[in-house]
């Protein structure tokens, strides 16, 4: 199994109330970062927008087309939570280490395992229609997949479809994969934070090389964030 898998199946495991893990969250210029309501897949741990449930066929996002007999869901503003999810190392069971020093460090022992560090606050949306959301994927989700393999986008199986209903979204985390197989596995870095109440946050982040075996790392974005 890839790393990115890897990552996104041993945290599911362990925190399944936050969904799937994004290996690379940065959607780059692809399109604005996930939405609640998007529908799209992940490929190779970047998720990929189709179009958006809770927009209009025409709304200038849907550049790309949307399926067949479009239905736009209705929510009410009040049916989207808000919140912030405060820092933390998310770890799967076979991931451990105390954080020491500023530094973290973490051993993950033969067996795969993951870890996602947020060293500032998260942003969180989610949604209370869950029932809605539900049905609209149940009768949808057929053409739903049908115009993903019509676009030829390597979508073979229906349960790779995804219908967002909620996000955690942060400027800067750290991603740890342990694919397994290593007595010795560890993964060491340190985040280094700046906070200005002109400037905002700056985030500066130290890989310990010499303590980084069998394991990959994918550090978020850096500098002022």
């Amino acid at each position: 199994m890839a790393h990115y898998d890897i990552f996104r199946h041993q945290l599911l495991i362990t925190a399944p109330a936050y969904g799937y893990a994004l290996w690379d969250p940065d959607p780059g210029n692809l399109y604005p970062a996930v939405e609640v309501g998007d529908v799209g897949y992940i490929r190779e741990g970047k998720f990929h927008r189709l179009f958006n449930v809770l927009l209009p066929a025409e709304h200038p996002c849907h550049e790309n087309g949307v399926p067949e007999y479009h239905e736009q869901l209705d929510i009410k503003n009040n049916h989207i939570n808000k919140g912030t999810l405060s820092p933390h190392n998310f770890c799967s069971t076979s991931a451990n280490g105390p954080k020491q020093d500023g530094e973290v460090s973490f051993l993950c022992r033969m067996n795969p395992g993951a870890v996602l560090c947020l060293p500032i606050k998260a942003k969180k949306k989610d949604t209370v229609a869950i029932k809605k959301f539900g049905k609209c994927i149940i009768k949808h989700i057929d053409t739903w997949f049908a115009w993903a393999q019509q676009l030829e986008l390597g979508v073979d199986r229906m349960e790779d479809i995804i219908l967002v209903t909620g996000t955690h979204r942060t400027r800067s985390y750290t991603n740890v994969a342990f694919p397994g197989g290593r007595e010795d596995a560890q993964a060491s870095f340190r985040a280094n934070l700046k906070v200005d109440h002109r400037d905002g946050i700056t985030i500066n982040w130290e890989l310990s090389h010499e303590h980084i075996r069998g394991a990959h790392l994918n550090p978020g974005p850096d500098g002022k964030v």
